[in-house]
């Protein structure tokens, strides 16, 4: 019976092997007899109660995780309809047959293990394995309606299952149990088959969505739904490089944030834990981000302690591998196997680490982006609530610093600052794994790297003050530089170019270019001790290790030793980085604290109600309060102040300047700090402040201000507020952008606009600042009558307005005079007449005698009777009766009174508008103008940033700046350095050989010293390339580039800088010309190293094993293809970035300037959404740049992977076949093999560094070919000497235009002055008085005609020879920072006897002479250490030192007070001046009545040119001009 074969029992009894169970010689809880191994005595394998335990671990991981996967399910997901379809019961069927195979697989081994079953763990193996699979069945079935993506404690599951499952397979055919245990085997494969299959249909075949998820949303982030693997290698990253490198990326192309990254969750995290925080007595900013962001931080550590393990098990892998190729240099080889498995063992391990390193990268990054953005909505919000106490001790810059400067060094520390601990940790290991390897030898090698930590320190402490001393060059020039771009008017009109250039170039080549080649020195050092620090420790310790042990010094201990020193160099590289990085954010945290606990506003200054509905109800009250600007300190800025307004009324407040008017305005609004009394406001205010906030948005954009469009009252506000005309006048009406602060409008215009934007915010109380004084009399009129008098648009509010204007007075319901913070008189206009008191001395004073009250009312308004009417009336005319009456249905309170029988109170509701409702926030202004804002002429000229790749020709244009021998030298030492550090490696080699034939250590000196000089040439070869690459290419090539920029803007036409902000020519010669001088040499040099010494490292693995060669290609294809993929998408990433983090500054600086405004309307809540939408683009930019350096890493070090697996697998079989290569070869290869990843990274990184930051010299290339203004001198026609000697200028059929493309300013003019004549300049604003200047100096040259000096040709001659001989005195006087020398006669052409003659005429002497260091006397940037009327003062002495008789007087509009003016007026007439032809271009008319004659210009023609009385009698415009400034008094006079 026993012969018959039974199916289920073993046919011959079998010693060893996974069925075979004895009750004798065995080991708790194991059948078998191998025991539990780990390796079995009698073959290379594992033993089977081994192979089970992995099984297990899989299983209880299944148990375990899957419990945990199902309580997460559970609780935070929920449940969605979602359709059964295939997909889900396949999954379901072949867990159900895998747990019939296991069940098979439990029933078979009891069979098997008669008696022992219960007491073996391979039979409870089995009974695991079914309760995990019950488990993750329920997991997968839940999942089906709960989850988008496959459950990652799934896929694990399924991935090591499979994995233990082939070990398992394999050590089963090895057994051959497929003849001996049929059954059993069968069943063990049907159940690796079906593993593979589940593994398959879970992760790689989409699951059905939910109609809702399959609707999706095209711009979710990926991340959301993508599964664990597609997390651990970055490859939901796919779909956007692929798109980017198809097309350019463009901001719709961005994926929207997660939830959790978004700054409204970042911020409003952040903002609990900062409340928490400030309870305490000392809050720590520290302890707030921690509570906030720290969760994944944290998780990052632990990853990156795994990370940091498995990179110190490469060196003993390693080590194991070299001793497995030296056994077959004797006579017991070890089995191949054995080597499989150490490769395949290096490669896991290789991967592992990639995978573990990229999570942790990627939670810093993402820590670090959430602080900076929360930290920056913060430092916003908190800019909204600063009291005047916290404002005074920050500057508008230093908040802007917070938030660029100090929020970006807590980011980099996020991202940086784990290595504080783990750099210490990987240094421990490394000195463990070194200990382990060499004994105490390895001191010799720490006492070096000690011994070189003190030089490193000092040449860092070298760089940091060279670095600092550059700084402030760095600044010098910039300062510079800004004081020329915003005075290049000045420059020009001066002929001053060659002074500014020449100073130029002095701060630039002698000072800033000096330092840098002391940089590039102290560079080359510190790189030659960085690159001899490794060599030198492997030098000591091999060299301690051959004098004091009797080992030998052989292969094996070598190359592990090079590996692992190689790992030390990071560490110790990072660490005093990442220590300035924590004391640079400690510094930056301590300001972030002081500036969110500065004081804030007082929340119970002002007692707001609900508004008033009556005319003449009080709707302002103040009562005995008094209020200061600093709480801190003494001085008082208001005191005991009693006032109230009423509904309806016009009240006004007078006073000296800096007697508080501005104050008390601010005092209701509740921006000063109130002592005592009380504020009471009823209802909305609206505040114009006395210097206009203008946004850089349109003009439309800046009126509404966020409240609902309404193009009815629209039009009625730009009609009351005079600004038809001047949108008739903009290039695209009220669409015009208005530029940074408010750049292309005149001051008037923005005076109107934000009395416009008051008008438009329907508030219920009007506080205006003086709005009257930046706009013309005849303009203040209008003004008077439309929107602040009795008959105005805003009649039925509470009107408060501070003033100096006297025909507002007139119009007021009451006047309050305000002297040193005090109300001193107050009442009607007619009270205060009657008291005689100082107001109506100052009325009286003022209205000139002859013009009686009456005549001045009866003055006529500049709007034509029908468009006056409609104010007239109730705004509710019968077909607008039902709109009012729709709209005003969003607020009701106004419908209230309309009583039966009372027809009253309804007209004057609705004189009282109805109040603007705020529109709902929809992303930021500005979007919604893209569309049709493609033909708007205001746009300033877009920034032209190039798209795609970086032209070859700016490559070579670089080169060919640099010196093309300098750099073929260049290139020539890199790779004899490069050689030289190999060399040193393959001497090792052959040294360690040789040892080990030895079995000791002969002729150590010889070898030492070969090494040694090796290892010191190559370094001393680096030194000298990097010495090459600074002084003799980079910086010439920076300072040829800075010349070429420099000299091109300075000889660009003015229409240039007019069309190009400041900001963006600055930025030219700041960030681009930092890049060019510092950066760009830095990446190219890192860029060339690291390529040679991946070529290096491939041709050493070549040469140990040549079938590698066959690798290299379809390796090094695949690795240009991810490049090429990624270079364009991480390209336009990063532009993306960058053009979206401008704005947020931008507009942060804006809103700091304008606070009080956006307070006043109460609008911080829209301020503060726009912050963080402006905040959400940039990330939107940044998320996507960041993940892609991980997509890239994590594809690169896979191939770095692969080529390890590939080397270490081709020495073994070439080793197994016999082919006698040595073990110093492989370790050699391996250990350069081990470092290629860190190279190719490098490489990928650098070329897009490059790529970046050659753009700069593509930008400065593209401002050096900027075109030019004619020549500065025509050589073959200078004019004489004695040139212009008459002074007599005519304007020959003249015509010109600002800039091609706009329209004529001037428009055939045709004028004779005279010589020695005084002529006068008038016009409406626009007609055109300013460039009859500028074509006099051809700062615009003429579209047809010429002008003519003195019979000569103006266009002729050049531009110096020209502005050179001609004097003006300019509008805005500008001064430089320098001394008054320079300021007078940059150039130091005249004496000091010159200079002091002109200043005693200048009446300046007797001042100039009282400053420290007199005329070598400082003054500041701007000339802020003079007053305006010294500084027009001085722009007078300028003009009578040049030698000209021709003078052109631009007058200044208010700048100057009146004393001053009539100085400099007497100096005008005065004996000096009597032989000069005298133009002056007046915008005052008593200035030029005397003249001889007045040229009136008109839309840019002439349109009258005669004596002044000839002009008044005529009646023509002159007459207009003159009798709105009530002068036809003193003109009669000279008529007579």
């Amino acid at each position: 019976m026993r012969d018959l074969q039974i199916p289920f029992q073993p046919t011959s009894p079998v010693l060893h092997g996974y069925l075979t169970a004895s009750t004798s010689a065995r080991q708790p809880l194991c059948g078998n007899s191998e025991g539990w191994g780990p390796l079995s005595p009698s073959r290379y394998d594992f033993t089977p109660c081994f192979l089970d335990v992995w099984i297990a671990v899989v299983a209880v991981w299944g148990i375990v995780g899957g419990a945990g996967a199902l309580y997460y399910l559970f609780n935070q997901c929920s449940s969605q309809p979602v359709k059964q379809n295939w997909h889900f019961y396949a999954k379901l069927i072949t867990i159900g047959a895998l747990v019939v195979t296991a069940a098979l697989q439990a029933a078979l081994q009891i069979e098997y293990y008669n008696d022992i079953w219960a007491g073996d763990f391979r039979f409870w193996t089995t009974i695991l394995t079914l309760l995990s699979l019950c488990v993750i069945f329920y997991v997968q079935y839940t999942e089906h309606w709960r989850s988008r993506n496959p459950n990652g404690v799934v896929l694990f599951y399924w991935m090591l299952m499979l994995i233990a499952f082939g070990v398992k397979l394999r050590s089963l055919i090895s057994q051959d149990l497929y003849h001996s245990h049929v059954a059993y085997f069968s069943v063990f494969c049907a159940s690796f088959g079906l593993a593979a299959l589940e593994l398959v249909l879970e992760w790689l075949v989409q699951k059905r969505l939910s109609d809702y998820d399959a609707l999706g949303d095209d711009d979710e982030c990926p991340f959301e739904y993508a599964n664990v693997f597609s997390i651990l290698t970055f490859s939901w990253m796919t779909p956007m490089m692929k798109k980017g490198y198809k097309t350019y990326l463009t901001q719709d192309d961005l994926w929207n944030l997660r939830k959790r990254d978004s700054t409204k969750a970042t911020s409003s995290t952040f903002e609990e834990a900062w409340s928490y925080e400030m309870e305490k007595k000392h809050p720590s900013l520290w302890l707030a981000i921690l509570h906030s962001f720290g969760g994944p931080y944290f998780r990052g550590a632990v990853i990156k302690t795994v990370s940091d393990c498995l990179n110190f098990v490469q060196p003993q892998l390693l080590r194991l591998l070299i001793s497995f190729v030296d056994s077959y240099r004797t006579g017991k080889p070890q089995p191949v196997i054995r080597g499989a498995a150490i490769a395949l063992s290096m490669f896991a391990v290789s991967v592992a680490q990639t995978a573990c390193l990229h999570q942790y990268f990627q939670r810093a990054f993402e820590t670090g982006m959430r602080i900076k953005s929360a930290l920056t909505a913060a430092i916003y919000s908190k800019s909204t609530r600063l009291s005047n106490e916290g404002r005074a001790a920050k500057s508008t810059g230093d908040i802007v610093n917070y938030m660029a400067v100090d929020t970006q060094r807590l980011q980099d520390l996020a991202q940086y600052g784990q290595q504080l601990w783990s750099a210490p940790f990987q240094i421990l290991l490394c000195m463990l794994s070194l200990y382990q390897l060499l004994g105490w030898s390895m001191f010799a090698g720490v006492g070096a790297m000690i011994i070189m930590i003190p030089v490193n320190g000092y040449i860092a402490r070298l760089m940091k003050t060279l670095q600092k001393e550059q700084m402030k060059n760095k600044d010098a020039r910039t300062r510079l530089m800004t004081e020329i771009l915003n005075n290049m008017k000045s420059i020009k009109l001066y002929a001053w170019t060659t002074a500014f250039i020449n100073k130029l170039n002095y701060i630039r080549n002698d000072l800033e270019l000096k330092t840098l080649r002391k940089i590039g020195a102290t560079q080359a050092f510190s790189n030659f001790t960085w690159s001899t620090t490794p060599f030198l420790v492997s030098c000591s310790t091999f060299g301690v290790f051959v004098l004091t042990q009797h080992r030998p010094l052989t292969t094996e201990i070598v190359f592990p030793a090079l590996t692992l020193f190689n790992l030390l160099t990071f560490p110790l590289a990072i660490l005093p980085m990442v220590i300035t990085a924590v004391v640079e954010a400690s510094v930056a945290v301590g300001r972030i604290t002081s500036y969110l606990q500065a004081e804030e506003l007082q929340e119970d200054a002002v007692l707001r109600q609900e508004p008033v509905e009556e005319n003449g109800e009080e709707s302002v009250r103040i009562r005995d309060a008094t209020f200061t600007w600093n709480k801190n300190e003494e001085r008082q800025a208001l005191q005991d102040i009693n006032f109230s307004a009423h509904k309806g009324e016009l009240a006004c407040i007078v006073g000296r300047v800096g007697a508080g008017k501005s104050s008390l305005l601010q005092a209701v609004l509740g921006d000063l700090w109130k002592i005592k009394g009380e504020v009471v406001l009823r209802g909305k205010t609206a505040y114009v402040p006395q210097s206009a906030w203008v946004m850089n948005a349109s003009v439309r954009e800046n009126i509404v201000f966020g409240h609902r469009w309404d193009p009815h009252f629209y039009d009625k506000t730009i009609k009351a507020c005079a600004l038809r005309d001047d949108f008739a006048s903009l290039p695209d009406g009220d669409q015009t952008e208005v530029g940074e602060r408010g750049i292309s409008l005149s001051g008037g215009q923005k005076a109107r606009l934000t009395l416009a934007r008051a008008v438009y915010a329907r508030a219920d109380i009007y506080l205006l600042d003086d709005c009257l004084s930046a706009v013309d009399q005849h303009v203040g009129r209008h003004l008077i009558d439309n929107v602040l008098g009795p008959k105005g648009l805003l009649a039925g509010k509470t009107r408060i307005l501070a003033t100096n204007s006297i025909p507002v007075l007139i119009e007021a319901d009451m006047i309050a005079l305000i002297r040193d913070g005090k109300i001193f008189e107050k009442g009607t206009y007619a009270q205060l007449m009657a008291m005689k008191g100082e107001i109506s001395n100052l009325i009286k004073a003022s209205l000139n005698e002859d013009q009686t009250e009456a005549n001045s009312r009866s003055s006529e308004s500049i709007v034509s009777e029908e468009e006056g009417t409609v104010y007239a009336d109730s705004p509710v005319s019968d077909d607008q009766d039902q709109e009012e009456v729709e709209a005003a249905q969003e607020n009701v309170r106004h419908l209230e009174p309309l009583r039966p029988g009372n027809g009253n109170p309804r007209k004057t509701s609705f004189n009282t508008l109805r109040r603007a409702s705020t529109a709902s926030f929809k992303g930021p202004r500005g979007k919604l103008q893209d569309e049709e804002g493609a033909g708007l002429k205001s746009k300033q000229t877009k920034e032209f940033s190039e798209q795609g790749k970086v032209k070859w020709s700016v490559y070579g244009e670089y080169a060919k700046t640099s010196n093309l021998v300098a750099v073929a030298i260049y290139l020539t030492l890199l790779m004899g350095a490069q050689t030289a550090s190999i060399g040193g490696s393959v001497w090792l080699k052959q040294w360690a050989e040789i040892n080990q034939r030895y079995g000791g250590n002969p002729h150590v000196g010889k070898y030492i010293g070969v090494y040694f000089a090796f290892g010191v040439g190559s370094a001393a070869l680096v030194v000298v390339q990097t010495l090459i690459l600074w002084i003799f290419c980079s910086i010439e090539a920076s300072r040829k580039l800075h010349e070429r920029m420099a000299f091109a803007i300075f000889r660009s036409p003015m229409s240039f800088f007019e069309t190009t902000p400041a900001g963006r020519i600055l930025n030219r010669f700041s960030s681009d010309i930092y890049r060019v001088d510092e950066v760009l040499a830095r990446t190219f040099n890192m860029l060339f190293v690291n390529t040679a010494r991946a070529a290096f490292t491939l041709v050493v693995i070549s040469a140990s094993t040549p079938i590698f060669i066959a690798l290299i290609v379809p390796l090094g294809a695949l690795y240009l293809y991810i490049q090429r993929y990624y270079l364009r998408t991480s390209r336009e990433l990063k532009r993306l970035d960058s053009i979206s983090r401008s704005p947020i500054y931008a507009h942060f600086q804006e809103s700091l300037s304008g606070m009080s405004t956006i307070r006043a309307y109460s609008q911080q809540k829209r301020f503060e959404l726009e912050n963080e939408w402006r905040i959400d683009a940039n990330l939107r930019a940044y998320v996507p740049s960041i993940n892609a350096n991980r997509w890239l890493a994590v594809r690169l070090e896979f191939l770095g992977s692969v080529i390890i697996l590939a080397s270490a697998g081709f020495a073994i079989i070439s080793v197994a076949s016999n082919s006698g290569l040595s073990a110093g070869m492989v370790g050699l290869a391996m250990s350069y093999a081990l470092q290629i990843t860190q190279s190719l990274n490098w490489i990928v990184r650098q070329t897009v560094e490059v790529e970046t930051n050659i753009v700069s010299v593509e930008r400065v290339l593209e401002y050096a070919a900027l075109p030019r203004e004619l020549p500065e001198i025509i050589s073959k026609n200078r004019p004489p000497i004695s040139w212009p000697s008459q002074g007599a200028v005519s304007f020959n059929n003249y015509s010109t235009r600002y800039r091609p493309g706009l329209d004529l300013v001037l428009k055939n003019v045709d004028l004779h002055i005279k010589s020695r004549e005084k002529v006068g300049v008038v016009g409406r604003t626009g007609a055109g008085k300013s460039s009859l200047t500028l074509a006099l100096f051809r700062i615009i040259e003429p579209a047809e005609g010429y002008v003519s000096i003195d019979e000569l040709n103006t266009s002729t001659i050049g531009l110096l020879d020209l502005r050179r001989r001609l004097a003006i005195i300019p509008q805005d006087a500008a001064l430089f920072e320098g001394t008054v020398r320079d300021n007078l006669d940059p150039g130091h052409v005249h004496d000091d006897t010159e200079l002091w003659s002109v200043l005693d005429h200048a009446r300046l002497r007797g001042h100039v002479a009282s400053m420290p260091g007199r005329l070598d006397a400082r003054i500041n940037e701007g000339g802020s250490n003079l007053s305006s009327g010294q500084r027009q003062l001085v722009s007078l002495a300028r003009a009578l030192l040049a030698p000209s008789n021709i003078l052109v007087l631009d007058e200044a509009t208010a700048a100057v007070d009146v004393e001053t003016d009539a100085l400099l007026q007497a100096t005008l007439r005065s004996s000096m001046f009597r032989n000069r032809t005298i133009i002056t271009i007046a915008h005052r008319i008593n200035t030029i009545l005397d003249s001889d004659r007045i040229i009136v210009l008109d839309h840019g023609t002439v349109a009258e040119f005669d004596t002044p009385a000839e002009l008044v009698r005529r009646k023509g415009l002159f007459y207009e001009l003159v009798k709105e400034a009530n002068l036809l008094s003193s003109v009669d006079l000279t008529q007579a």
